[in-house]
C-alpha cells in the first residue's frame, strides 16, 4: 500500500469509527432511561443493557475467522449495516422480550464492526508504532462518546425516543458509507494454508491481557449501566457533561499514548491506568455537583484512556498477520463478556443494595486486574517477548 493510500484509509477509518460509535454512544445514557420509562425494573435495565454483549460474544469466533479469511472491509460493512437495520425495531417493538432480542442482534453487528476495525487499525500501523496508532485512531470513538451522550439526551428530551433511534440508524449508515470506500487489500498469500489459532491464542502474552480486560470491563459495564440513573438524580444539569469530561480526559491521554509508550513502555500504562481508573470509580458515589463530577470523570477517563491503547498494543504485537483477526476476536470477546456480566450482575446488586454500594464494590476490580497483570507479566513486559516472528501454522 502506498503512503497516500495508507493516509486515505486512516482518514476513512477514523470517520467510520467515529460515526459508528456516535450511534452507539447516543444510547449509552438514554437506553436505561427508555427501559425505565417503559416500566422496566432495575433488573430489566440490567438485562436489556447487558444482553447486548451476549450477541457480540456468541459470534466472536466466526467474526475472527471471517476477518482473517474473508477480509477486514466486508466484515466491517456487515457490522455497520446490521446495526443500522435495528433502528426501526427499537421504535416499533417496546416489550422487554422484544428489546432483548433486538439488543442481541445489534450486538452481533457491533461484534463484526469492532473485530474488523480493530484489526484494520493494527494492519495500517507500523509494528513499532501500534500503540501510538491505536491511541490516535481510538480518539474518533472517544470524540463520539464525548458528543453522543449529550446529543442522545437532547434528541430524546426535545424530540422523543423515535427521533433518537432514527438518528442512531443514520449514523450507523454513514459509517457503512465511509467503510465502503476503504481500499481493497491484496489477497492473502497461501490462503489455504491451515493456521493453528489455538497456539496463537493460548500464549501468556495474549491470555493475561485478555483476562485483565475481562475484569476491567466487568467493572466498566456494571458502572455505566446504572451511572446515568445516579447522575440524573444527583445533578441539576445535563448529566451528559460527565461523559463529555470523561471522554475529554481519555482523548488527551490517548493523543499522548505513543510518546508515553516509547518512554515508559506499555506495562506502566496498563497498571498505572488501572490504578487511576479505580480511584475515579471510587469517587462516583460521592458525586453531588459540578466539582465532584469533574474530579471523578477526569480520573475515570485518564485511567481508562491510558490502559486501553496499551493493552491493545500488547495483544497486537503478540499476533501475526494471519492470526490477528482471531486473536483480537478472543481478546474483544473478553470485553463483551465483561460488559454483559457487569450489566447483569449489577442489576441484581442494585436491586438489593443500591447504586452507590455497587460502585464502591466495583472500584476494587481494576486494582485486582492490575495486580494480576504485574504478577504474571511484570512491571514492564519485554516487547520482544510479545513479538511473533512468523506465522503460526498447523504442521502438515
Amino acid at each position: 500500500m502506498t503512503p497516500s493510500a495508507r493516509r486515505r484509509d486512516v482518514v476513512l477509518l477514523f470517520g467510520a469509527l467515529g460515526t459508528f460509535f456516535l450511534s452507539i454512544s447516543m444510547l449509552l445514557p438514554t437506553l436505561p432511561l427508555y427501559i425505565r420509562d417503559l416500566g422496566g425494573s432495575p433488573v430489566d435495565v440490567g438485562i436489556v443493557t447487558g444482553i447486548f454483549s451476549i450477541g457480540v460474544l456468541v459470534v466472536r469466533p466466526w467474526v475472527g475467522k471471517a476477518v482473517d479469511t474473508r477480509g477486514r472491509r466486508p466484515v466491517l460493512l456487515l457490522g455497520s449495516l446490521l446495526a443500522a437495520a435495528m433502528a426501526p425495531f427499537y421504535i416499533g417493538f417496546t416489550a422487554i422480550s422484544f428489546l432483548i432480542a433486538i439488543r442481541i442482534v445489534h450486538g452481533i453487528g457491533l461484534s463484526a464492526f469492532t473485530g474488523a476495525s480493530t484489526t484494520l487499525v493494527t494492519d495500517l500501523a507500523p509494528p513499532e508504532r501500534r500503540t501510538e496508532f491505536l491511541g490516535y485512531l481510538s480518539t474518533s470513538s472517544i470524540l463520539a462518546f464525548a458528543l453522543g451522550p449529550l446529543l442522545g439526551i437532547e434528541i430524546a428530551e426535545r424530540l422523543g425516543y423515535p427521533a433518537l433511534f432514527t438518528a442512531f440508524g443514520l449514523f450507523a449508515l454513514a459509517s457503512a458509507g465511509l467503510g465502503a470506500r476503504l481500499s481493497k487489500p491484496p489477497p492473502c498469500e497461501d490462503p489455504d494454508q491451515p493456521v493453528d489459532y489455538r497456539a496463537a491464542i493460548v500464549r501468556r502474552q495474549v491470555l493475561v491481557p485478555t483476562v485483565t480486560l475481562l475484569l476491567v470491563t466487568l467493572a466498566h459495564g456494571g458502572a455505566f449501566t446504572f451511572l446515568p440513573i445516579l447522575l440524573e438524580a444527583r445533578l441539576p444539569f445535563n448529566f451528559g457533561l460527565f461523559f463529555l469530561a470523561y471522554a475529554g480526559a481519555s482523548l488527551l491521554i490517548r493523543l499522548a499514548a505513543g510518546g508515553l509508550s516509547r518512554r515508559w513502555g506499555d506495562g506502566p500504562m496498563v497498571w498505572g491506568g488501572l490504578a487511576t481508573y479505580a480511584v475515579g470509580m471510587a469517587l462516583l458515589p460521592l458525586i453531588t455537583g459540578m466539582g465532584s463530577m469533574l474530579a471523578s470523570a477526569l480520573l475515570f477517563g485518564l485511567g481508562f484512556g491510558a490502559f486501553q491503547p496499551a493493552v491493545y498494543g500488547l495483544v497486537a504485537n503478540a499476533a501475526s498477520d494471519r492470526t490477528r483477526g482471531m486473536v483480537f476476536s478472543v481478546f474483544l470477546g473478553a470485553f463483551d463478556l465483561g460488559i454483559a456480566l457487569g450489566g447483569l450482575v449489577a442489576g441484581l446488586v442494585v436491586a438489593r443494595f443500591g447504586i452507590p454500594e455497587l460502585l464502591y464494590g466495583l472500584s476494587v476490580v481494576p486494582l485486582a486486574a492490575a495486580a494480576l497483570f504485574v504478577a504474571t507479566l511484570g512491571w514492564r513486559p519485554d516487547p520482544t517477548a510479545c513479538a511473533v516472528p512468523a506465522e503460526v501454522t498447523v504442521p502438515s
